[in-house]
């Protein structure tokens, strides 16, 4: 009987999270260029100016205490001001942040990547790898890196996987003027949790620290004190990092309160998962939503029309997708092809005036590590990214 029983899990695991490992550090990335490891500046003799009270451990949850009415989170005002970062321009280089886990718990960091321009915009990728928020999808593999470190070997190898992005010496990066920030993904929580949960499945049992939007809360203060001059910031993400950018857009604001915020959402599709997926994610990652994103809580979908009210007149709003993703229709339980492809088609009627999307036919996941990128009713991938970042008004909704 209990060999029939775990035959079952294990198949019921595979079933859910097999396509969900869109985030990896495979291979080598020789040619991505990083360097030895970088430090957080100091303002004065010492090195130990953080993060204020942000020991992922132990301290307040950040994310849930420090909401304003609004749902944002509150830049730090008091403590020693964070240092930024020192790092040379046009080249990678890794650094630490203080307070920044992985899902076992072990320390890591970003890579960062200046422009030679101090008022550049500031390009982030919030990286993909699935999500787990039971004991079958936390235990069954669908979340990459829970168990492992997320080093600077494993950061440039990701990074080399998006040269439409981060290599500036492609004419047809439309980022090739941007300093760059990468942020790598291992809580399993889409960047946006804030919790320890011990998952058990038969004798196996693994605690996992859901600390993503902590991760973040870690991070943006040393980025913002970095580029100050920086007059946008384009907050990009890939699948869970896809979603991770509208869900995160708070913390973003928050430490980016005068310069324009854009997104830019590669499969990270916002539609409305199947039985209690949602709400069991929530729970499970102790998920904090703004508060004035009405319906957030029920309905991810909700947070096109909350951004549209929050982004600002100018910044725009991209979303990337193919009409039957397979990876994102496991994630949410849309297991029909066409059921999926009519929820992206439904998604457009949401978009508000500054909100576009870019949807290739298929069952592919990311469009943006594709080589070549595809084309979508005649417009490139290439040529709808470089409208997006130049305010190119032909920029619009593209796709079945």
């Amino acid at each position: 009987m209990r060999v029939r029983l775990l035959a079952f899990l294990s198949l019921a695991a595979a079933f859910v999270v097999a396509p969900l490992a869109c985030g990896s550090t495979e291979g080598t990335a020789d040619d991505a260029g990083a360097t030895p490891q970088g430090t957080v500046a100091p303002p004065g003799p010492s090195t130990s100016a953080s993060v204020p009270a942000k020991d992922a451990a132990s301290a307040p949850d950040a994310v849930a205490n420090d909401a304003s009415a609004d749902g944002s989170i509150d830049a730090p005002t008091d403590g020693p001001k964070v240092p930024p970062i020192v790092a040379p321009a046009n080249t990678w280089t890794y650094v630490p942040i203080p307070g920044m886990v992985c899902g076992n718990g072990s320390q890591t960091g970003i890579a960062v990547n200046p422009a030679s321009d101090p008022a550049a915009p500031v390009l982030f990728l919030l990286m993909g790898g699935g999500a787990c928020w039971n004991d079958v999808t936390c235990l069954g593999g669908a979340a990459s890196n829970l168990d492992t470190e997320i080093d600077e070997a494993a950061i440039r190898a990701d990074i080399a996987r998006f040269p439409i992005l981060f290599d500036r010496a492609l004419a047809d990066n439309a980022f090739k003027t941007h300093s760059y920030v990468f942020v790598p993904y291992c809580t399993g929580d889409l960047h946006a949790g804030n919790a320890q949960k011990t998952y058990r499945l038969l004798t196996k049992s693994q605690t996992i620290e859901h600390r993503g939007a902590r991760n973040l809360d870690a991070l943006l203060p040393h980025v913002a004190a970095t580029f100050p001059r920086a007059p946008k910031v384009v907050i990009g993400g890939g699948s869970a990092g896809g979603f991770g950018t509208m869900l995160g857009y708070h913390q973003f604001r928050a430490y980016f309160p005068a310069q324009r915020l854009d997104i830019l959402n590669d499969s990270g599709t916002p539609i409305e998962p199947s039985g209690s997926i949602w709400g069991d994610m929530q729970s499970a990652w102790n998920m904090r939503l703004p508060a004035s994103c009405v319906g957030c809580t029920q309905d991810p979908r909700a947070i096109l029309p909350y951004l549209a009210t929050q982004m600002g007149p100018q910044a725009r709003f991209g979303l990337l997708t193919y009409t039957e993703d397979r990876t994102i229709r496991s994630f949410t339980g849309v297991l029909l092809p066409q059921q999926f492809s009519a929820a992206v088609s439904e998604l457009k009627t949401r978009l508000g005036p500054r909100q576009k999307m870019f949807v290739v036919g298929g069952d592919d996941h990311v469009i943006i590590k594709q080589n070549p990128l595809p084309s979508a009713q005649g417009v490139s991938a290439v040529t709808w990214l470089q409208r997006f970042a130049s305010d190119d008004p032909a920029w619009d909704t593209v796709g079945p």
